[in-house]
């Protein structure tokens, strides 16, 4: 079997059916780690998957609002500034929820662990491997649907858009906990800002300028009067092309996908090569799926299926 595609989806599937010895395709030469902070899921899944051992912490959220103050209690007003600032959209977004609640952090290095256990063939082009093709062994695809439809000549078009965001990342010394504050407001700010054990994560909109300011400004938001004994590091700034995509038609990216299967023997797997918001957690669900559609393909209609 044959993986297109290192990134966390690829690795979780290889790592999961390993009976099939797959063997993953990258195109770039090193793995590509494509997740700029810790990761966290909502459930224990992913570390019984990977017999790897995760960290279940309890997370605190908040909402910024536009006088500078911090509340639990924010109103629907707030609840679609958010998602406006975020997707350029009014949709449900996870503000909406700000209990507390328990995930469970995975290793910082969870995709070299993942990666060192894989057979990954690096500096090939997944499109090229596609178009020469020789066999019918079944694909899982990780790459982009958009992506993915030119490389097969799917007959139909679909408008896909998306919104490029970017991610500040930086280390911060003597702190310890997991807090993640929604900010709806001042278009040039971060959406969301994140502190994960020591990590602390922003996410802007549009590309910023003068990041390291945006660090200490929230750091003062989140711990006041103490944040300026913290000792900032490595501060960095990400660009995530396919950063929030925009919702197509659910009867057009199901067509696709079972249209793949049905002629190229080709799963989607993943959030873009589903074109659909999905939690990371929703990983192992979906590749227990695909797994029971290469031994059962024809005995069910696929299209029940909660993957599409």
């Amino acid at each position: 079997m044959i993986i297109l595609g290192a990134g966390l989806s690829g690795l979780l599937a290889a790592r999961s059916i390993q009976q099939y010895d797959p063997i993953i395709i990258e195109k770039q030469s090193s793995l590509p780690n494509n997740h700029s902070a810790l990761l966290r899921f909502r459930d224990g899944e992913v570390a019984r998957l990977t017999g790897l051992p995760f960290r279940e912490v309890t997370v605190y959220k908040a909402v910024l609002l536009e006088d500078g103050t911090v509340t639990n209690n924010p109103t629907i007003k707030d609840f679609n500034a958010y998602s406006i600032k975020a997707t350029g959209q009014v949709s449900e977004r996870s503000i909406i929820n700000l209990s507390t609640a328990k995930r469970y952090i995975a290793p910082h290095n969870l995709v070299e662990l993942l990666g060192n256990k894989a057979q990954i063939q690096y500096n090939i082009n997944a499109k090229q491997h596609l178009k020469f093709r020789i066999d019918q062994e079944p694909i899982i695809s990780t790459i982009p649907m958009p992506e993915l439809m030119v490389a097969l000549d799917y007959h139909k078009s679909i408008p896909f858009q998306y919104r490029t965001i970017w991610n500040v990342n930086a280390e911060l010394d003597g702190v310890d906990i997991y807090q993640t504050l929604y900010c709806p407001y001042i278009a040039e700010h971060p959406y969301r800002v994140s502190i994960t054990g020591n990590k602390m994560t922003l996410e802007f909109a549009q590309e910023p300028e003068k990041w390291q300011h945006h660090i200490e400004y929230y750091l003062d938001k989140l711990i006041p009067g103490w944040w300026s004994t913290i000792q900032i590091k490595g501060g960095v700034l990400k660009k995530q092309e396919y950063g929030k995509i925009i919702p197509v038609s659910d009867n057009a990216r199901q067509s696709f996908m079972l249209w793949a299967t049905d002629n190229h023997n080709i799963y989607s797997l993943g959030r873009y090569a589903t074109w659909r918001q999905i939690l990371l957690d929703d990983l192992v669900k979906d590749i227990n799926i695909i797994s029971r559609w290469i031994t059962q393909r024809n005995s069910y209609d696929r299209r029940k299926e909660t993957l599409l």
